[in-house]
């Protein structure tokens, strides 16, 4: 007596290539299984076609048995099920039409290139391209503002100064100071570069009484020893910042202008090193892009096969998303600090303080700039992970590089002869 022709059938899919990402399979390999050992007429092809879904050695039963893993693998469903096909009795089996009418899908979609990148971590590089751009823009302004500098030097008036150690000031140096005022005149920068070395003699100075004040007190031997070296090099530095006061001290005009020369020299290189550096992250993103649409073009059983990995890259964008949401969400929610005004006639006034809300604007900033660092950081290295991945496992790159090979010695033969 033939079996049952309806079989056991599931709910179709609203989106079926999403579904066959996931492994979606409609029917059931159990009920295949139990129609090939029946008496029915197509007992012997529903056996091929358990076969066809069974495919993959070792794996334990279930949805995933019917989705081949390899290139192979899908060649060998493909060849079950032709033979299934083949030794079909009952033509009118409309469960078995509808099996091998799934199947076949499977097998086409797993023999199919499909497009398989996030969105998400495209955003995210798109926005790190867009900092990146910003900031080779404000690298462009420190360059300008450094060979600004030494256009000043070069324009220098001759003139001099000397100081005396004993009465020069320790308090007066600030680096803010000497950015904006040391390249105005030869005696400006002079005077900043001896008030900077009698600073740092004061500071190393300072240094050298604090350890030595410990270590007079220290009871382990060790500590104490540790201590008084510590003193030791503040001492040393001291004694080289005093020789350094006497050495910029006795400079004349031209030696002051040569030193200038040389540190605002130094500063213009290193701009130039920070912007070819920013600028270069800058295009290797722009360039990372596209190579990355490239290389996330699978075949459908690779996509099978690195399901796991997927899924899990995928997790591990969307929840950087939704903590970037979340740190944006608590930035917005932190209030501003009123200062409420109530006078004698009853009236108030609110008013907003800088200086009362510089903490809550420092919190907002904080957690701004957090989540938009989160977003890019992981997508930059996402996109280079599946990058690379992709290129290694998508494509067949030893063609090409065996033609490489061929034409390099090629070429290195016709050098030889030359």
């Amino acid at each position: 007596m033939a079996q049952k022709q309806d079989g056991k059938k599931k709910k179709a899919p609203k989106n079926r290539k999403k579904a066959m990402r996931d492994g979606y399979l409609s029917f059931d390999i159990d009920e295949v299984k139990r129609l090939s050992e029946s008496d029915s007429p197509n007992a012997e092809a529903y056996g091929y076609l358990y076969q066809a879904v069974t495919t993959q050695a070792g794996t334990a039963k279930g949805i995933d048995d019917a989705y081949p893993e390899t290139a192979e693998e899908t060649a060998r469903m493909l060849e079950l099920l032709n033979m299934a096909k083949k030794a079909l009795v009952d033509k009118d089996d409309q469960y078995f039409k509808f099996c091998t009418v799934d199947l076949e899908m499977i097998l086409d979609w797993s023999s199919t290139r499909h497009w398989n990148f996030q969105w998400q971590v495209i955003l995210g590089v798109i926005l790190t391209v867009i900092f990146l751009s910003w900031r080779v823009d404000k690298k462009q302004e420190s360059l300008e503002n450094r060979q600004e500098n030494v256009a000043a030097v070069e324009g220098w008036e001759e003139t001099d100064t000397v100081l005396n150690w004993d009465t020069t000031p320790e308090d007066l140096y600030s680096p803010a100071g000497f950015v904006k005022y040391a390249n105005l005149s030869a005696k400006n920068y002079k005077l900043l570069s001896l008030y900077e070395q009698k600073s740092y003699y004061a500071s190393a100075m300072e240094a050298a009484d604090e350890y030595a004040a410990k270590a007079d007190t220290a009871q382990s031997r060790d500590v104490r020893k540790s201590l008084e070296e510590r003193r030791d090099e503040s001492l040393a530095h001291a004694k080289e910042c005093r020789k350094e006061f006497d050495r910029i001290n006795k400079m004349d005009f031209k030696d002051i202008k040569k030193m200038a020369l040389d540190e605002y020299g130094s500063w213009v290189k290193s701009a130039k090193a920070e912007k070819r550096a920013v600028r270069a992250w800058n295009i290797f993103f722009i360039i990372l892009i596209p190579v990355y649409i490239f290389a996330e073009r699978p075949y459908g059983y690779t996509m099978t096969r690195t399901r796991a990995e997927s899924s899990t890259l995928r997790g591990i964008s969307k929840f950087t998303y939704a903590l970037s949401a979340m740190m944006m969400g608590s930035a917005a929610s932190i209030s501003w600090i009123q200062t409420v005004r109530k006078y004698s006639d009853g009236h108030t006034e609110s008013t907003y303080d800088a200086g009362t809300n510089a903490p809550v604007m420092i919190m907002k900033a904080c957690l701004y700039i957090a989540a938009f660092a989160l977003v890019c950081i992981v997508s930059c290295i996402l996109m280079l992970y599946m990058t690379i991945q992709g290129l290694r496992r998508n494509y067949n790159w030893a063609p090409l590089l065996a033609k490489a090979k061929v034409a390099a010695s090629s070429a290195a033969s016709k050098a030889k002869k030359n």
